[in-house]
């Protein structure tokens, strides 16, 4: 076999999606990358973005943004991880090939996702690889965690590289197949039985996240479904950790439906932005919905999300945190999906509301209005009644007091809901 630590560079991929050849990814003398779809994809497939430059057409091109994502388009982009599965990717190519952060390219990355990425896309040919692709208990997982966490000089344990190296983000996490009556969980990277699932497990950043981080991202799923947002399932799994009982957030996967993967993209790699500062406005977020999906009831799910991040504190909602499903031939809004109590950057919202960071009742309606939402007052009232129970759920999720009087009086400080505390049920606005 070859030796790995001479493995060369790839500058070709072949990008498939449910067993059918897309097209290929090509990385010039130049650094340029190029895609184009076959032929065969262009006469039966659908476009892998809303926007136009993905029209099924013949002949390579680049990516519109040449300075963001190493020059990567959009879509391929959103199958490489985040921070937490960047760090282990980088890690891994150190080990195996010898190669420095600076020296990987996208392809690189693409290569070594193969068949690991997020959403449905999958690369060839593969990265060789080392990796023991045998999946280990939670708590080994959840103990690797925390090892990476804690800054061990020990090697980054083999299967962590691989089931935690995928999903977006910047806290930690895991992709596995979980069983439906039990925690049980196996590889969720090939074929699975039908008795299991597919879930992502959020473990907490040690330093920066609360113990009950868990169970405060369990509150928020139970007070969005509350406010008719749409969700996928989600549940605690309890890890014994270093004698002491950790709890952690799972969420199903909805780019999986059992052995089917589905099309995604992001807000982000839709239209090519930078999620990791302030980038765009929701009332740009919902005309790239209807625009996307051609459906005024999607607009309205994506409204409904803005009021229920903004009503909540959820003030990390940057580009990549939207995203559609390509099913049935159309565009579609995905569930929703990081809901949680966040105070942004400089306390703001990443996605500013009518232009504002700190979003008043007047910014809500100024987007009603520009899309033409009739009924957003009731709209804005369910979710407001919902978020409204925060105080109930976190009680009954057992946490910690000062966790729940914190985030309470954060949300009822927000100027949009102190505007509608002082007039609900709305008759006057």
């Amino acid at each position: 076999m070859k030796d790995l630590m001479q493995m060369n560079h790839p500058t070709l991929l072949e990008v498939f999606f449910s067993g059918s050849l897309v097209g290929n990814l090509a990385l010039s003398q130049r650094g340029e990358i190029w895609f184009d779809y076959s032929p065969l994809w262009v006469k039966s497939g659908f476009g892998l973005s809303p926007m136009s430059q993905f029209n099924l057409k013949l002949g390579p091109f680049k990516s519109n943004n040449q300075n963001l994502f190493n020059g990567l388009h959009g879509v391929f982009n959103d199958a490489l991880p985040d921070g937490w599965g960047m760090l282990l990717m980088d890690r891994t190519l150190k080990k195996q090939f010898g190669w420095d952060p600076h020296e990987i390219t996208p392809i690189d990355r693409l290569a070594y996702m193969s068949n690991r990425a997020m959403g449905g896309l999958e690369f060839r040919p593969a990265m060789p690889s080392s990796l023991d692709s045998s999946i280990p208990s939670l708590e080994e997982l959840a103990r690797d965690v925390m090892l990476v966490e804690e800054g061990t000089q020990e090697e980054v344990i083999n299967s962590l590289a691989i089931y935690g190296g995928s999903p977006g983000g910047a806290r930690p996490k895991v992709t596995i197949a979980m069983h439906k009556r039990d925690n049980h969980c196996i590889s969720g990277f090939g074929d699975i039985p039908a008795e299991f699932d597919h879930w992502i497990i959020k473990f907490r950043t040690i330093n920066l996240d609360p113990d009950c981080m868990g169970r405060i991202e369990l509150a928020y799923s139970k007070m969005a479904q509350n406010a008719k947002i749409e969700m996928p399932p989600t549940k605690l799994i309890q890890v014994k950790l270093r004698n002491k009982m950790e709890d952690y957030f799972a969420v199903q996967r909805f780019d999986r439906v059992g052995n089917i993967k589905r099309h995604v993209i992001s807000l982000a790699g839709m239209l090519e932005i930078s999620h990791r500062s302030p980038s765009i406005d929701y009332l740009n977020l919902l005309k790239a919905v209807y625009f996307a999906t051609k459906d005024h009831g999607e607009v309205k799910r994506a409204f409904r999300l803005m009021v229920f991040n903004v009503l909540a504190h959820n003030k990390d909602d940057h580009a990549k945190n939207f995203s559609f499903i390509h099913k049935n031939n159309s565009w579609k809004l995905a569930p929703a999906y990081d809901l949680t109590f966040s105070s942004g950057m400089n306390n703001q919202h990443t996605t500013a509301v009518s232009g504002e960071g700190l979003p008043t009742l007047r910014s809500i309606q100024e987007i009603a209005k520009e899309l033409t939402i009739s009924d957003w007052k009731e709209i804005v009232l369910e979710v407001y009644e919902a978020v409204s129970s925060w105080e109930k759920l976190a009680s009954e999720l057992m946490i910690p007091q000062k966790y729940i009087s914190q985030y309470k009086k954060a949300m009822q400080s927000a100027p949009c809901f102190s505007e509608i505390a002082k007039q609900h049920p709305l008759s006057e606005i």
